[in-house]
């Protein structure tokens, strides 16, 4: 969820003792004060400037706030306005996990999925948050989808997902090269952030404010969140366990679960946990969205003319890159083999929890660190 342009950047540095990793450090320089810009603003001023802001999630970022700032003044959004949020985000999140996930597999096949890869992302573009477009633009994902070689049900359970992987399509084949040696790497018990948290986490940000949003975490807890957390209870899921290709499939499983999403949504139907919001004072909210790379929280309180007065922002990536969160977690489980390739192999994990701004690795010896 970078902002405009500037040098943010995640490091990891690990120190390594006998094929095991000794030490993680997780720094980041990370966008800081975004919320300033929107004191003593109007909504509407507020939410034009957001997708100018936020160069990846913008239209997570957009509904978040339309969200809290509709609670702060005293009501949910509007049916047809959550309705048309929540398609956005849907849209914009299938993207985000595709274009991840190709990046991350791809390598030098990459042109050849190149036309499948723009039909989806224009036909999602037209999901924009101010309004539904007709079902052509889902009947567009879906045959873009199709041509990537993920069908329908294809990922329902472990016999599809192994029918799925004998296929050979395009998506499986880059999927399967992951399963010789690397689909459990990195493996660790997901302790899932959850809608149920939303009221700890917007009473600790109202209390600590950028404090706890640049080092969050709830009574010890550091929760992740993402695809993999959303899905840790899919059967699928529960069969391949929480490694590097779990992590992967979740995301494949959320893409292909998007049209028929969409296709609900214009039936007015809209996942649970989406987009949600409650009041926490008087003229004060929290929201939360699912987006690509985990839940987003907004923090929105207005003065008496309705003006922004305090804007919060919480990103899915503090909690993934925490010091102490999950990918601290997964790093300090794997198993390195001491060749040139570990190096690659843990850029792959660190890629998986899909940080939003640039990311570096190093490993070097315990003895040397």
């Amino acid at each position: 969820m970078n902002a405009a342009p500037r040098n943010d950047r995640i490091e990891v540095n690990l120190a390594v003792a006998a094929k095991r990793v000794a030490t993680v450090e997780i720094s980041a320089r990370r966008p800081v004060g975004i919320g300033r810009l929107a004191e003593g603003r109007d909504g509407d001023a507020v939410a034009a400037l957001l997708p100018r802001l936020f160069a990846l999630c913008g239209r997570a970022h957009s509904a978040a706030f339309a969200a809290a700032c509709a609670m702060a003044c005293g009501s949910a959004l509007p049916e047809r306005a959550m309705l048309a949020h929540g398609a956005a985000v849907l849209a914009e999140r299938m993207s985000e996990l595709l274009r991840g996930t190709v990046v991350a597999l791809a390598g030098p096949a990459l042109p050849s999925l190149a036309p499948a890869l723009r039909q989806i992302s224009e036909a999602a573009r037209r999901f924009d948050g101010a309004a539904l477009p007709d079902a052509a633009a889902i009947d567009a994902i879906d045959a873009g989808l199709a041509a990537l070689g993920l069908p329908p049900h294809c990922l329902d359970d472990i016999a599809s997902y192994q029918h799925w992987l004998a296929a050979n399509g395009p998506l499986a084949v880059l999927h399967a090269a992951l399963l010789t040696s690397d689909a459990a790497f990195g493996a660790v018990t997901v302790d899932a952030l959850a809608a149920s948290d939303d009221a700890a986490v917007g009473a600790a940000l109202w209390q600590q404010g950028a404090p706890f949003a640049a080092r969050p975490q709830l009574g010890g807890r550091v929760p992740e969140t993402g695809a993999l957390a959303r899905q840790a209870a899919h059967p699928l899921i529960a069969e391949l366990g929480s490694g590097l290709g779990a992590r992967l499939v979740a995301r494949l499983i959320e893409i292909r679960a998007t049209p028929d999403q969409l296709r609900a949504v214009l039936r007015g139907e809209l996942p649970s946990d989406l987009v949600t919001a409650a009041p926490l004072a008087a003229n004060d909210a929290i929201a939360a969205v699912e987006g690509a790379r985990g839940r987003l929280h907004h923090l929105v309180a207005l003065d008496p003319h309705g003006r922004v007065s305090r804007l919060e922002m919480l990103a899915p990536t503090e909690w993934n890159f925490h010091p102490q969160g999950a990918l601290c977690r997964a790093l300090r489980a794997v198993q390195l083999r001491g060749d040139g390739a570990d190096q690659e192999r843990v850029e792959r994990l660190v890629a998986a929890f899909d940080p939003c701004v640039a990311f570096c690795v190093k490993l070097t010896e315990a003895t040397d660190a």
